[in-house]
């Protein structure tokens, strides 16, 4: 369940150009979270009044409480792309910070237990969520594809690496591993896929890039689940800014926030987007 909670900044550091790392202290959120959720996250601004800004959780962690330490902790990897965001680069460790969280619906695991190879799609900082899931599945078999516009948008490979995930990369500009996009890229493996078996992906990035997975991948070979990115406003869907098309007659318009923003791929109406 969300909750308005505060927390206490552990670390912020630079990782690379325009991309931070920020650590927090907040128990009452690493407590409940699941990989896919998200929090809205209050940035200091002095007397202005800036809007909260969502972030997905990177890396959650339950510890045992200390003198200095409430527990359990939460990570959030941003870019540094606007206003609010360089403020956040100016954050010192223990100052406190104002959160809601955890948001929205996370990913499920795979619907059958037996599933041994997961794959993971991620766009830019849309990886940042799958790093999460993968901690959680412990899949056999784990294929990680990571796409940037250059290899400094290429994001969270040692955490996979870790994890002894089979890696691929694609940079637009082929500053490393394979020049193009990194549905393109997944695409041009598809010949590492059985075609008598089914695969679980999870995938996160630019609504272009989802809506290019979904006209190309197969949906009886591919069981995959996707998390939007898009604006919000509230975060807990009280505003209705985030809405997206889908094709449940029931219910044809729903927020990425409240319903989402993990949804299965074949229920949004990619030709509205």
């Amino acid at each position: 369940m969300a909750a308005q909670a505060e927390g206490i900044v552990l670390e912020n550091r630079n990782i690379g150009p325009f991309y931070f790392l920020l650590d927090i202290d907040c128990e009452p959120i690493a407590r409940v979270a699941v990989p896919g959720q998200f929090v809205m996250l209050k940035v200091p601004d002095g007397d202005r009044s800036l809007l909260r800004r969502p972030f997905s959780i990177y890396r959650c962690s339950r510890r045992f409480p200390t003198q200095t330490r409430k527990g359990g902790q939460i990570s959030i990897l941003y870019k540094q792309v606007g206003r609010g965001t360089l403020k956040m680069t100016d954050l010192k460790k223990n100052q406190t910070l104002g959160l809601i969280g955890p948001l929205g619906q996370g990913y499920l695991p795979p619907p059958l237990p037996s599933s041994k190879s997961i794959i993971l799609i991620g766009g830019g900082v849309g990886i940042v969520s799958l790093v999460f899931l993968a901690e959680k599945l412990h899949a056999e078999n784990l294929f990680v594809f990571i796409g940037g516009k250059t290899e400094h948008d290429i994001l969270c490979a040692r955490d996979f690496n870790r994890l002894r995930a089979h890696l691929f990369v694609a940079t637009e500009d082929g500053s490393s591993g394979f020049k193009g996009t990194v549905i393109d890229l997944f695409f041009s493996e598809l010949g590492r896929f059985k075609n008598d078996q089914s695969y679980y992906v999870y995938s996160c990035g630019p609504m272009a890039m989802l809506r290019r997975l979904a006209k190309g991948i197969e949906p009886n070979r591919f069981v995959c689940q996707v998390s939007l990115e898009t604006r919000m406003a509230c975060g807990f869907g009280a505003c209705w800014g985030c809405v997206v098309k889908t094709t449940d007659p029931e219910t044809p318009y729903q927020r990425v926030c409240k319903e989402g923003p993990v949804f299965p791929l074949e229920h949004i109406a990619w030709d509205a987007e």
